[in-house]
């Protein structure tokens, strides 16, 4: 038995298996992605704390001894266990390591893979059916996004994808629509452009947050970041049948038709989801980036054919 495995049975760590599910768990709490382990990241205790680990089995610490350079080197052994546990996932494809993330993302990151993804699922008791609805970034998901938020802006720009099938769906389509959509979600923050809702649920599964097509799925609009808008769940029922649409500016502009609606339509208690944003001559929020703002052929369309004057 070596030294490790020695100090592991010793202070009675959690297996190195079951600490490979509860990474799968910890990355789909946390959106497909988290951080190095290093002394002070909060998922190093998180997980420590799922396994209610004791002070002792938290300290201790496996010591190295360098003969050649006459030196000797601690490191913690649960911090030891995670990365072992981390490493085993990679090599099975089950996760991306800091290394290649960063290439990626930028960011030194433990990240899903589709298939990571898919097992995280099983382990979680979830159904697979609801992969899409969740905004778990996953390195294949982000690819796709890291493409769509470094293509260059078109000038002349066609928001119709020809080529896109509405019926049969497939492994390569689905991704780009989790990847449109997770592009879309980041550039707006987690939160609508009409109102500025953000809040996600009790789980952190999910956001409350939708990536809505200014040209509609089905007419073929494409899946870019040109022809999306992030909102919330009643400004996208809203703006997908024209009770309000964009000016070239970005302000928003709202149906006549609000008039002739009773009093107590679109009323959320004292809140009119409608009415409160034709009152005055409002901007929706756009990210920061210029390059990634809804393009005006696009909304023009919107304008033309979906909104209700």
């Amino acid at each position: 038995m070596s030294y490790e495995s020695k100090m592991l049975e010793q202070f009675n760590m959690p297996t190195k298996q079951k600490v490979e599910q509860a990474l799968l768990q910890a990355l789909l709490k946390h959106g497909g992605v988290i951080k190095e382990f290093s002394s002070g990241q909060e998922i190093v205790d998180e997980i420590a704390d799922d396994f209610k680990l004791n002070k002792n089995q938290r300290s201790a610490f496996l010591k190295t001894v360098y003969r050649k350079e006459n030196r000797a080197k601690k490191s913690l052994l649960w911090h030891r266990l995670l990365f072992r546990a981390a490493d085993s996932l990679a090599k099975e494809k089950l996760v991306s390591r800091p290394t290649r993330t960063l290439k990626l993302t930028k960011k030194r990151e433990w990240m899903l893979t589709e298939k990571g993804f898919d097992k995280s699922l099983k382990i979680s008791s979830i159904p697979n059916t609801k992969k899409e609805l969740l905004p778990t970034k996953s390195y294949e998901v982000q690819k796709i996004v890291k493409k769509m938020i470094e293509s260059p802006r078109p000038e002349k720009y066609n928001p119709f994808d020809t080529k896109k099938k509405l019926v049969r769906k497939t492994i390569g389509s689905t991704i780009r629509t989790r990847g449109f959509r997770q592009a879309i979600i980041d550039a707006y923050g987690y939160k609508c452009a009409i109102c500025e809702m953000k809040i996600y649920s009790p789980d952190s599964l999910s956001w409350e947050v939708e990536a809505a097509h200014i040209v509609p799925h089905s007419f073929l609009g494409r899946d870019d970041i040109w022809n999306g808008l992030a909102l919330c769940h009643l400004h996208h029922w809203a703006f997908d049948v024209g009770w309000f649409t964009l000016q070239d500016d970005y302000t928003i502009c709202v149906s006549s038709k609000v008039n002739s609606l009773p009093s107590d339509f679109g009323m959320l208690g004292n809140y009119d989801f409608i009415r409160s944003i034709s009152s005055k001559r409002m901007k929706i929020f756009l990210p920061s980036r210029i390059e990634l703002h809804p393009h005006h052929n696009s909304i023009r369309w919107h304008r033309q054919n979906i909104f209700h004057q």
